[in-house]
């Protein structure tokens, strides 16, 4: 009994001071007669109170904002392309009765550039492949084409970028100089001279093409950190006595993120068309099917255009929504727009 009671009695103890805490709570959300009063007669008088509600009306208002951008037909004409691709590239093996065996070299299983039929909806090319399956394998290859080389390039930009800027001197100066050596190399000839030489596989050559992508995204990252740590949030921290590390990728970070999404965006149009570019010279390995290999094997002036269009169009596709996100992103990130 006596434990009963205890329990009893600290429950109601509970109830009562969750009661009080509630309304202590709406009391001091609500303005007093004094702030009332200087509210309305003295000018520029903030009362915290309004002051938080404003903020939270602004923050919806932003959210909205941000939205109403995004969501252009543009923007979401690009998002649905993009999701086409991945949803194709996700379940290529249920989309087509087609393994990836029978699709790459040295199977050779059928007539070379025959006409679309019910066996083949887009015809064959040069070597007899379903063209509407290489689509659908190649769509994989196409992904990482633009993914892998683009993030590599972004994040090595990203975090290179904000330790040049922020700590400058001799730091920046050698991170600058590598900068304009990378720049006076050609890209494209260095892939190709080692990919003769070393026999390079398709993951190698995203990886060298990332790589050398990354001086451009360093340079823009730079500019972005010299002006974001001028900013009066960043000399507080420096003043409170933050630690640099702490001031980097605390303050400066992630304000100078929103732009570099948006490069990604972009980087991975121009990416993709690089690399499919390296493809249709012949340069990768016929045993992984990829959009640029299947314009090259595809010929204008056999009847079965359809092999080499097919491929082009999807490569131009990919390459036009992405750039059609990034526009939306842009709008929508830009606080200078307004509605």
């Amino acid at each position: 009994m006596k434990i009963n009671f205890k329990i009893k009695h600290r429950r109601i103890f509970l109830i009562k001071l969750e009661e009080e805490t509630t309304i202590n709570t709406k009391n001091k959300d609500k303005p007093g007669i004094l702030s009332l009063i200087k509210f309305y007669l003295i000018p520029g008088w903030r009362v915290p109170e309004f002051s938080e509600q404003e903020y939270e009306i602004e923050k919806t208002r932003s959210k909205r904002r941000f939205f109403r951008h995004l969501l252009t037909p543009l923007t979401i004409v690009g998002s649905l392309i993009i999701l086409g691709f991945v949803f194709m590239g996700v379940f290529t093996s249920w989309l087509t009765r087609y393994p990836l065996q029978t699709l790459v070299p040295p199977s050779i299983p059928g007539v070379p550039y025959e006409l679309p039929s019910l066996l083949h909806p887009l015809g064959t090319t040069n070597n007899g492949y379903d063209v509407l399956a290489r689509i659908l394998w190649g769509t994989q290859t196409s992904l990482f084409m633009a993914v892998i080389p683009t993030g590599i390039a972004v994040g090595g930009g990203l975090v290179l970028g904000v330790i040049s800027a922020y700590f400058g001197g001799k730091v920046d100066y050698i991170f600058m100089r590598a900068v304009d050596l990378i720049y006076s190399i050609p890209t494209l000839v260095i892939v190709l001279i080692l990919t003769q030489i070393f026999g390079l596989n398709m993951m190698d050559i995203l990886i060298i093409y990332g790589s050398f992508a990354i001086a451009g995204n360093l340079r823009f990252m730079r500019s972005l950190v010299l002006q974001i740590r001028e900013m009066l949030y960043v000399k507080a921290a420096k003043t409170g006595g933050a630690l640099k590390f702490k001031v980097m990728f605390s303050h400066i970070f992630p304000n100078a993120l929103p732009p570099m999404i948006l490069t990604f965006f972009g980087q991975m149009a121009i990416t993709m068309l690089g690399i499919a570019a390296i493809a249709f010279l012949g340069l990768t390995t016929s045993q992984i099917p990829n959009w640029g290999q299947d314009i090259a094997w595809g010929n204008i002036y056999e009847d079965n255009f359809f092999a080499f269009l097919i491929p082009g169009l999807c490569t131009a596709f990919f390459a036009i929504a992405a750039m059609l996100i990034g526009d939306g992103l842009r709008d929508a990130i830009d606080p200078r727009l307004k509605i």
